[in-house]
């Protein structure tokens, strides 16, 4: 699953469709930060704060003039790609940060170096959740909040029901169709384990598609081929493109978002 983010142009397609057709009102990344500013107590003046699995950096994107100015960031993926995205990211934005390359499962910092956590959208793609829960436990210190936001089991439930079928084909790779081993619903008892405090605050909305282009795009982005494509398969895509572009006219394509975050202690 990670393969797909080796290089930041697959996440960009997916982010361009939830920017394009979702409520501006309604981001779900200033949201968390709403959550995260408003808490009791607050992350302390001077906090450091880390971030893993930052990716492209929308969330320092989104909220770049709510940062508060004492606040020492450490951003980190796998990817070099990621990082290199996210420099160009945080350099628009103004705001300075350690990038450093990182293994959610094996983060290689001392016990107890942050206030605050990010792992935003992540967690799931770890081969076993629970141990990166318990490295961002390890350097977290006593009474340090985690931030992780996740997906619910219907999310983009019409999007995968469109991507299914690929499933059948061989040597395709459909991602995003399985159940997630960390989302809303089994996320919390995983946390529970190594926090104290854990809270799920949903986040729930919906897109309305008005591109079939942008929706075949987003499903696109799913696809893992072979190194070598038949033309038996080229022919097969091609039909369930079809398929899906007859779906999504004239449209508007409805698309559930089922999200929340966690905040735990």
């Amino acid at each position: 699953m990670l393969d797909a983010y080796r290089t930041p142009d697959r996440l960009r397609a997916r982010i361009a469709l939830h920017e394009r057709f979702g409520d501006p009102h309604h981001d779900l990344h200033r949201w968390l930060f709403d959550l995260v500013l408003t808490r009791t107590p607050p992350p302390p003046p001077g906090a450091a704060v880390l971030e893993v699995g930052a990716g492209t950096g929308r969330l320092w994107r989104v909220n770049a003039e709510r940062v508060p100015p004492g606040w020492r960031l450490t951003l980190t993926d796998r990817s070099a790609g990621m990082l290199t995205a996210l420099r160009g990211t945080l350099e628009e934005a103004g705001l300075t940060a350690e990038l450093l390359p990182a293994d959610a499962a094996a983060l290689p910092f001392p016990d107890a170096s942050f206030d605050l956590a990010f792992a935003n959208h992540m967690l799931y793609h770890l081969p076993d959740p629970s141990v990166g829960v318990a490295e961002l436990r390890r350097v977290l210190r006593p009474g340090g909040l985690l931030v992780a936001a996740t997906n619910g089991a219907n999310h983009m439930r019409q999007v995968r029901e469109l991507a299914r079928p690929l499933g059948a084909l061989e040597g395709v790779e459909p991602t995003g169709v399985a159940d997630l081993p960390f989302d809303c619903e089994n996320g919390g008892a995983t946390l529970a384990a190594r926090f104290a405090e854990v809270e799920l605050h949903r986040h729930d909305d919906a897109l309305e598609v008005t591109d079939p282009q942008a929706l075949l795009a987003y499903l696109r982005s799913l696809v893992h081929l072979p190194e070598a494509v038949t033309p038996e398969l080229e022919a097969a895509l091609a039909r369930w493109e079809a398929e899906v572009l007859a779906h999504a006219t004239p449209g508007p394509t409805r698309v559930e978002r089922a999200t929340g975050v966690f905040l735990a202690r």
